[in-house]
């Protein structure tokens, strides 16, 4: 959770080092996809320390990101993922508002996280969840885990820096 503007302003500035900030990123044309996946960050992040701070400026930002969500397929809620956090390219990305993912996870398209009767996952820090990848239920991912293109994780998985793939997802040797 973002509380202070120091910490919006950190956050801002590892994300602006993982998409790759150039010049043309201020520009209102959106010329690249790198550009809108920041945009959709920076967004997700103001509207994160506005909301957490009761500040007005909360439904401006929350606007601009529901808008940017509807249009590119993403639905990430606040305060659901830590810094770092990576979507690597346009598509659609849905996240539980019950889920935590921990610093400098990485995302590809048709990744969702999901619940089980209102029991999301918890993914810890530098995790991968490759294209298609699906993840629900109470589970624990522990760090450094790879889940493999397509895999449906359905169960917990404490082995650091393990490799997750098939239908239901497997720990593979």
């Amino acid at each position: 959770m973002i509380q202070t503007k120091q910490q919006l302003k950190e956050v801002l500035q590892i994300e602006g080092k993982i998409y790759g900030k150039k010049w043309y990123f201020s520009l209102p044309v959106l010329l690249t996809e790198r550009q809108v996946l920041y945009k959709h960050m920076k967004y997700l992040r103001k509207a994160e320390y506005a909301a957490n701070n009761r500040k007005l400026s909360r439904y401006w930002y929350l606007t601009r990101l529901l808008r940017i969500q509807t249009r590119y397929g993403i639905s990430i809620p606040l305060n659901v993922v830590e810094e770092g956090f990576e979507i690597v390219h346009l598509g659609s990305v849905i996240i539980n508002c019950n889920a935590h993912i921990g610093k400098y996870c990485r995302v590809h398209p048709g990744v969702c996280v999901g619940a089980n009767h209102d029991k999301a996952p918890t993914i810890g820090e530098h995790v991968y969840l490759g294209p298609g990848a699906k993840v629900f239920g109470d589970i624990i991912l522990a760090d450094e885990i790879q889940v493999g293109a397509n895999a449906v994780v359905n169960k917990s998985c404490d082995k650091k820096g393990a490799v997750l793939a098939g239908v239901p997802a497997k720990v593979m040797e």
